[in-house]
């Protein structure tokens, strides 16, 4: 898959991996102690919210994205998805299913991990402002940008407002 450039098949198979590698970056580059959250399957069967929990309580997205920063996901078209789902089922995640969405990003080196660049975004950056209460089915590059080189910061600012009982706001 890597030869043949097959990305979208390539990040289905890296997204559960993923988890384990921003796990282990977070715990080892930021003061907080990140899990993953094992039960995901057992609580929610679209798998909604967050990846990763940390001790103070902020919840991560974790997403592999080599190229167009999508955040649509599959989920069943419910009550609660209409107007927000295509025929398809890709519907836009709900402002307040997690604190931040961070972003492995391989750029061309699928095989280094060690060279792959993390981006988290706080939630409320996300939101559509279009769509209020949803968030954007795309990170544009501007959004992507603002947030680049900060991950430590954005991370370790999130989790002190998350135990201050505070909306994560940044």
């Amino acid at each position: 898959m890597i030869d043949s450039a097959d990305t979208r098949e390539l990040g289905k198979l890296l997204a559960i991996p993923n988890e384990y590698m921003q796990r282990d970056w977070i715990n080892q580059n930021t003061s907080l102690v990140v899990h993953r959250r094992e039960n995901a399957e057992e609580c929610d069967g679209n798998q909604s919210g967050y990846d990763l929990l940390s001790d103070g309580g902020l919840t991560i997205n974790s997403k592999f994205r080599s190229k167009t920063i999508l955040l649509e996901n599959t989920r069943r078209v419910s009550q609660k998805n209409i107007g927000n789902a295509s025929r398809s089922g890709h519907v836009a995640y709900s402002l307040g299913e997690c604190d931040v969405y961070c972003f492995t990003r391989p750029h061309s080196d699928y095989r280094n991990t060690h060279a792959a660049e993390l981006v988290a975004i706080p939630e409320v950056a996300l939101e559509d402002p279009k769509n209020p209460g949803y968030l954007v089915r795309s990170v544009g590059k501007r959004v992507l940008n603002k947030w680049a080189g900060k991950t430590v910061q954005v991370l370790e600012i999130a989790e002190q407002q998350k135990r201050n009982h505070k909306r994560v706001l940044l």
